[in-house]
């Protein structure tokens, strides 16, 4: 019994296998494909161009108007700078007076807790070491 749509025979035989008279399906569809592929490349080329062409004369048109957006606020932008830098400056240098007090405060702390290593300290301040306080 012949199968007409593909040309081969009703017995199961290697799809692989090309002979006179034999189709593979999976390689002509291959070829469509890539035939499709082939005929369509072009179009997406033009479009793709057409795009990039729409873009730069979209960005050609826009960029005069945002030079000249820059250009109005820059005075602005640099007055508001030279209105908060003094602020900024003032606050930075009493956070750093503030933190040149707690280093000392710190500093301080640690002189009067340090004791020299190995020594143990009773917890009476009025007994020397190797003393018994009782």
């Amino acid at each position: 019994m012949d199968d007409t749509t593909t040309g081969t025979t009703g017995t199961q035989e290697d799809p692989g296998a090309s002979g006179p008279g034999r189709r593979d399906p999976l390689r002509e569809l291959q070829s469509r494909i890539e035939a499709a592929i082939e005929e369509v490349r072009p179009k997406i080329r033009r479009a793709l161009d057409e795009l990039d062409a729409r873009v730069d004369d979209a960005m050609a048109e826009i960029k005069p108007r945002a030079q000249s957006a820059m250009n109005e606020v820059r005075p602005k932008v640099d007055q508001f700078v030279a209105d908060v830098q003094p602020r900024l400056d003032n606050l930075l240098e009493r956070l750093q007076q503030r933190i040149d007090e707690l280093r000392r405060d710190l500093d301080t702390r640690a002189a009067r807790t340090r004791t020299p290593a190995g020594e143990i300290t009773s917890g009476n301040a009025d007994s020397g070491p190797g003393e018994n306080p009782l």
